[in-house]
Parts: C-alpha cells; structure tokens; sequence
C-alpha cells in the first residue's frame, strides 16, 4: 500500500523541520524516522500525556498508539483488537462513538471509503500536540 506521512517541527527558534515518507511505510520504518529527528537533535515536545489504560477512552487511544500507528484502520479493526488485548466485548457501535470523539478532536482524520468510514493516525507538531 503506498502512503505518504509527513512530519513537521518547529524549535524554540523558529527552525522550521520537516520528514516526508512515502511509500511502503511501516510502523518500524515510522519508528527509524523519529530515531532519526532525535539523532539529529531536533527537538521534540515530550509533554504529551500517555493514555489512561484505566478508562475505556483510554483504552482505545492506547490501541491506536500501537496497533494501529502508521496505517489506515476501520472500526472494525479497532474492535477486534479491543477485544483480543482487554478480553471484553466491544459493540462496534461503542467503538464508532470513539472514534467519532477522536475524529473532534483532530486526533485522528477520517475519510468516506465506500458506503463506510477508514480512519487514520494525525501526527501533530509538538506544539499542537501539547495543546490538547
């Protein structure tokens, strides 16, 4: 699946970063691009608070911190997977309600795909993801 990512920086100076990839990118290949900014010294906001697992918003969130990181994703998917790492049913409908509060948020994007919804991560700049 061909995909594009693009991520933006910005230093206390007003230094201006920017990583695009495209292509085949995987978690592991999103994972060497951060490692990379890092090596480089570019400054990243670190405020960004983990989810609270204990919480079933929490829950989700941390689902789409890891399983689904660098790719597209359904409601579906997320429900499956809810359901195989807390062991607990999930109505779908439950699930799409998240989402759809995720998506307010501009925590993740949505697009029509037929005669249903495909979801995708948003990678803010630091700044902006510390304002949430």
């Amino acid at each position: 699946m061909h995909r594009k990512i693009k991520i933006e920086l910005q230093d206390d100076e007003g230094t201006k970063y920017t990583l695009a990839l495209e292509g085949a990118v995987s978690r592991e290949k999103l994972m060497k691009a951060m490692d990379m900014l890092e090596v480089m010294d570019v400054p990243m906001e670190r405020s960004h608070r983990p989810p609270d697992e204990g919480t079933f918003f929490g829950k989700v969130q941390t689902l789409l911190e890891t399983a689904f990181a660098a790719g597209d994703f359904s409601s579906s998917d997320v429900a499956r997977e809810f359901e195989e790492k807390y062991s607990q049913p999930v109505k779908l409908s439950t699930i799409s309600t998240y989402l759809a509060r995720l998506v307010d948020k501009q925590y993740i994007r949505r697009e029509r795909f037929g005669n249903s919804w495909v979801y995708r991560r948003v990678y803010l700049k630091p700044a902006q993801v510390a304002e949430r």
